[in-house]
């Protein structure tokens, strides 16, 4: 009897103490977890050309040119590429998904004054435009019942226009026009310092994937769908605008969305950790905000075009050769020194006569 019973115990045991299934470790996305600060830079026309060619890269220029240009309106501004390439961060999409919330590009002179800042600028969408022609006939059917062409109208011309969203990857370079404040236009000659500020929210992630049906980016998601969906509908209205014609930017986000999205965030982060998954595995989310500040550039004025006339440093320089040149010549007529050495050309031959 009581071996029965030592039996049936056995048994109740090992039904209530069967083996746990094992937790299925979640494959996340590949990703850089290192930024590159020094991949990050602005360069020329040129380089920019080089980088895209299949020929091979080139180096960047050590001393790189720019040059002051006037718009239409009488603004002074610097055309640069943003490039980012192997940094480790795709700033455009980042921007978009909300998690980069502010970024500004900043240029200073040689004083250290700051002559130019603003937020990165992006061509969000390209303009398929479509031309059609389409032309009218007047055609009568006459006594023979074949059609008779009497006149024929000018064509008409139909436009229509397609937005197309651009997708930037890392190795697209964005072209950036930097206007330079009144009054702080740089010389020919002088240089410029350029860099980039980031403000980068990037919480650390240890989701438990089951709970969000599988998809490991899906707290990352959730926590930032307030202002990616904001940007979103601004790129909707953007489209829209370009549809119609108009010229238009993405509004980045004001101050005042920066801090209310930032509160928000956290307030998710606190409510979404440590709460228990299906496969009794728990989640673990600290906001994290990074403000990143890429390597300066240094760039030299080699021109300045305005009003249709062109300054190059070149010009500037042969100048001054010329005007040196011509102060040493004005320096050969002037009066004896005494600090001129005794073979000095500028002293004059003597003579003097013996009695």
């Amino acid at each position: 009897m009581n071996r029965l019973y030592f039996v049936s115990f056995l048994l109740l045991l090992s039904f209530g103490c069967q083996t746990p299934q094992q937790v299925v470790t979640p494959t996340f996305p590949t990703h850089t977890e290192q930024i590159n600060l020094n991949r990050i830079k602005m360069i020329t026309k040129s380089e920019a050309v080089h980088t895209d060619s299949k020929e091979g890269k080139k180096p960047l220029t050590l001393e790189p040119g720019v040059s002051v240009e006037y718009s239409e309106n009488k603004i002074p501004f610097i055309q640069l590429d943003l490039f980012f390439e192997d940094a480790g961060i795709s700033i455009i999409e980042e921007i978009i998904s909300g998690t980069i919330l502010d970024h500004h590009i900043i240029v200073l002179n040689q004083k250290g004054e700051i002559i130019a800042k603003q937020p990165v600028n992006f061509q969000a969408y390209e303009i398929l435009e479509t031309k059609t022609e389409v032309m009218r006939n007047k055609v009568i059917v006459g006594e023979s019942k074949k059609p008779v062409k009497v006149n024929s109208t000018i064509p008409e011309t139909k436009t229509s226009r397609e937005a197309i969203e651009r997708q930037y990857t890392d190795r697209d370079t964005v072209p950036q026009v930097l206007e330079i404040q009144e009054g702080k236009v740089p010389n020919l000659g002088e240089y410029i310092n350029i860099y980039l500020e980031l403000t980068y929210v990037n919480p650390q992630l240890e989701p438990n994937c089951e709970s969000y049906a599988g998809n490991c980016n899906g707290a990352k998601q959730k926590f930032f769908e307030d202002v990616t969906g904001r940007n979103r509908r601004e790129l909707d209205i953007l489209k829209n605008r370009y549809v119609e014609g108009e010229v238009a930017q993405f509004p980045n986000l004001t101050q005042t969305e920066q801090l209310e999205f930032k509160t928000n965030i956290k307030s998710k982060i606190e409510n979404s950790n440590g709460v228990f998954g299906p496969k009794h595995g728990f989640t673990k989310f600290m906001f994290r905000e990074w403000n990143l500040v890429s390597s300066p550039r240094y760039f030299r004025i080699i021109s300045i075009n305005k009003n249709g006339k062109q300054s190059l440093l070149e010009e500037r320089i042969d100048e001054k050769k010329l005007t040196d040149e011509s102060e040493e010549k004005s320096n050969d007529h002037d009066s004896h020194s005494i600090f001129d050495s005794p073979t000095h050309t500028k002293h004059k031959k003597r003579t003097i006569s013996t009695p």
